[in-house]
């Protein structure tokens, strides 16, 4: 029996991938989809910087999708505007039996809320418009089967804040994207004359030229461009203004929009808030009131009137102002005094009786005071 070597010198100048494929030697299909990327907006609230650890799992027929993820977000002093990395891992049990699939993700995303309603106290609004983009690479392995998805991301969704405590906000996703993947095809000797590679020892014999050769013919890398789309709801307990828990529910498909596999995904999260919440979302009362002297004496310096203001230093060395010279006051002229006014003297008195009460008819008495006077015949 004849016997095949392969020298091992060939294999040493071999990229990893390329020798992997050559063990395999199978012949597959093309397997990168769109929708393999994790969620990528950890929370809506963008009032202050935070972390957040989340868990999401995935239901489909006879499969399963899970994620890990971990974020970093960071907001701006507007409050409007959120700047989120996370870092996930992904696992893919898909049906049939294929083994399962593990990989990462890594996302940015900048994440936009604007505010239409008025805000309470803590700085949430009452309503909002959120959009994002961003963009999360995913690649999944298994050892047979490798690919990577590259999603570019847009999505809009409506927080709605009925209480400060709570909000609750729908969503939904566009994820148009790049899909890469590596199509293994057998290959065959049966056409080679195998006579080409005896050494001088009858021994077959592959130089780095064959091999290279083998697998330009047996490997094809597979480019396809696809769309992918989702909905969602996700819910936001603010327990303080350092906590807030989160619960999630996302629609996906593992494919092409409405015509992959459909994934149904739950899940929960905790954010932590590490820096205090800008002072541009709150009431004045409550921005202000954290705010120290030599903050606000900094500040100071900054604005315009600073050029009219003098530090302490500055009025020590500064000679004072010169006091005017007091005019003497004339003084006052005396008041006149006013003659004293009189009352009117009394009428005199006089010693004559008072007239007498006039009389009634002939023979009869005066009537009596208040009585009608007789009628007249």
């Amino acid at each position: 029996m004849m016997e095949t070597r392969v020298r091992s010198r060939s294999f040493s100048k071999l990229p990893a991938f390329a020798l992997g494929a050559l063990i395999l030697a199978l012949g597959t299909e093309a397997l990168a989809k769109p929708g393999t990327h994790p969620v990528v907006v950890s929370t809506w609230d963008t009032r202050a910087s935070n972390v957040l650890l989340q868990y999401r799992k995935g239901f489909l027929d006879d499969g399963s999708f899970n994620s890990f993820t971990y974020n970093a977000n960071f907001s701006a002093t507007s409050g409007k505007l959120g700047a989120q990395f996370g870092i996930h891992y992904v696992n893919y049990d898909e049906p049939g039996d294929a083994p399962k699939q593990h990989g990462l993700s890594g996302s940015a995303t900048a994440v936009f809320n604007f505010p239409v309603g008025e805000r309470y106290d803590n700085g949430l609004s009452r309503l909002g418009i959120g959009l994002y983009f961003g963009s999360a690479p995913t690649a999944l392995i298994s050892g047979e089967r490798n690919y990577l998805s590259i999603p570019f991301l847009f999505g809009f969704g409506v927080p709605v804040t009925p209480h400060k405590r709570f909000t609750i906000t729908p969503w939904l996703e566009l994820s148009p994207g790049v899909n890469l993947d590596t199509v293994i095809h057998d290959y065959s000797f049966e056409n080679e004359n195998y006579e080409d590679y005896l050494n001088e020892n009858g021994e077959i014999e592959l130089t780095r030229d064959d091999v290279e050769r083998v697998l330009s013919d047996s490997v094809d890398l597979d480019v396809s461009v696809s769309a992918g789309a989702r909905a969602g709801l996700d819910f936001a307990l603010h327990a303080s203004d350092l906590v807030d828990f989160t619960a999630n529910l996302t629609l996906s498909s593992v494919g092409t929009a409405f015509k992959g596999e459909r994934v149904i995904y739950v899940g929960g999260g905790l954010v932590w808030r590490w820096d205090d919440i800008v002072p541009a979302v709150l009431p004045p009362e409550k921005r202000l009131q954290s705010e120290s002297c030599d903050d606000i004496e900094t500040r100071f310096r900054s604005c315009p009137n600073r050029s009219r203001w003098k530090a302490p230093e500055e009025l020590e060395n500064t000679p004072p102002l010169p006091v005017p010279p007091v005019q003497p006051v004339p003084p006052a002229p005396a008041p006149t005094a006013t003659p004293p006014v009189s009352a009117p003297p009394p009428p005199p008195a006089t010693d004559a009786p008072p007239p007498p009460a006039p009389l009634g008819p002939l023979g009869t008495e005066p009537p009596p005071a208040g009585a009608p006077a007789p009628a007249t015949p």
